[in-house]
């Protein structure tokens, strides 16, 4: 008895999906879990931005204030699934601004930590997973930009009367 191959494959219909939906929460979190983690710790936060040594003195507060509200609200618009590609491509931006960080602070050698969650800008080092971890992040907003509609989003009942 021949076994019908075809039925045993997933459907590429059912799963770029759940994948969007998947993407669009993780990266959506990780961003509102940074920024909350942030902006309960300002003197971290400030300490981060200051760590990595590219602002001038006058600029690292407002940047470190203004942080957490932008990553904040970008996470809540991925997660809710609201205006899903604006988004998507000011995390995208947000990723690259964070990975040219994380790239000079790693040829300088600054002993500092990612500064991610508002650590407070001490550690061992900017390491490859560092870099690796945002380009994989950078990578999910991209194709959320590409790709911003899918299951589960505020955007399919706003903008396309729920036909989505």
């Amino acid at each position: 008895m021949a076994r019908d191959l075809a039925s045993d494959r997933v459907d590429a219909r059912l799963l770029w999906p759940a994948v969007h939906v998947v993407l669009r929460l993780a990266l959506g979190g990780i961003f509102l879990w940074a920024g909350l983690a942030k902006a309960f710790d300002v003197q971290g936060s400030m300490n981060s931005v200051d760590a990595y040594r590219v602002l001038p003195d006058g600029l690292i507060r407002p940047v470190a204030v203004a942080l957490p509200s932008i990553e904040i609200l970008l996470g809540l618009f991925l997660i809710l699934g609201l205006f899903t590609r604006v988004a998507a491509v000011g995390t995208g931006l947000l990723i690259l601004v964070f990975l040219a960080g994380l790239a000079q602070a790693k040829a300088r050698g600054l002993p500092i930590d990612c500064g991610c969650f508002g650590a407070g800008g001490a550690g061992d080092g900017v390491g490859w997973f560092d870099l690796l971890r945002d380009a994989a992040l950078f990578a999910a907003a991209a194709f959320l930009a590409w790709r911003p509609h899918g299951p589960l989003q505020l955007d399919n009942v706003i903008f396309d009367g729920g036909a989505r």
